[in-house]
């Protein structure tokens, strides 16, 4: 009677064990193929370029690199001059340039922008196609502001000021605009 009495006992048990055992198995598995197809999709953006042009672009809009670098010391050199780089927007040209925009001190009337491109040919072509202005260095007046263009190399920096306050900025942005050209070296 003992024997039987622990049969359904030892059953129940045994049953339990299979279910946890079964639902541990089930949960390995699904863990695996999940690891394997995040695991393939990597290796996938690896072969293909994809991750590196994906962390690439992550770089670039969080400051880091060679932007980075040149971004931090217009902040530093605008800082200086108690002049703040505000709304900074990022755009990728597709054809390996970039833009910064920044307003000065939140004025929609002072606007600095920072073009980077692979090559100075490349920089000067773009500005043109931009500015009407191939030249590295001009200021372009028509009456709705003034645009002041400095280049060097692969790089651009532009200020432009519109409507009644042309000359609130000009003389302290173009004092930032050559200290950081200076830091720039030559492609």
């Amino acid at each position: 009677m003992l024997l039987k009495e622990k049969n359904p006992n030892l059953m129940g048990r045994n049953v339990k064990r299979f279910l946890m055992l079964s639902g541990l198995v089930i949960l390995s598995v699904v863990s695996l193929t999940a690891c394997t197809s995040s695991s393939i999709e990597q290796e996938r953006k690896l072969y293909t370029g994809e991750a590196t042009t994906e962390g690439n672009f992550r770089a670039k809009q969080q400051g880091h690199g060679l932007n980075g670098t040149l971004a931090r010391e217009m902040t530093s050199g605008f800082a200086a001059k108690r002049i703040k780089l505000m709304n900074n927007m990022f755009e990728d040209d597709a054809n390996g340039g970039m833009s910064y925009m920044y307003l000065l001190n939140g004025s929609a009337r002072h606007i600095v922008k920072v073009h980077i491109y692979r090559d100075a040919k490349i920089r000067a072509a773009r500005m043109e196609e931009m500015y009407g202005e191939p030249k590295g260095n001009a200021v372009l007046e028509n009456v709705m502001g003034r645009t002041t263009i400095r280049s060097k190399g692969h790089v651009s920096l532009v200020y432009t000021a519109s409507g009644g306050e042309k000359d609130v900025y000009a003389q302290d942005v173009l004092q930032v605009f050559e200290d950081v050209l200076q830091q720039i070296k030559e492609q």
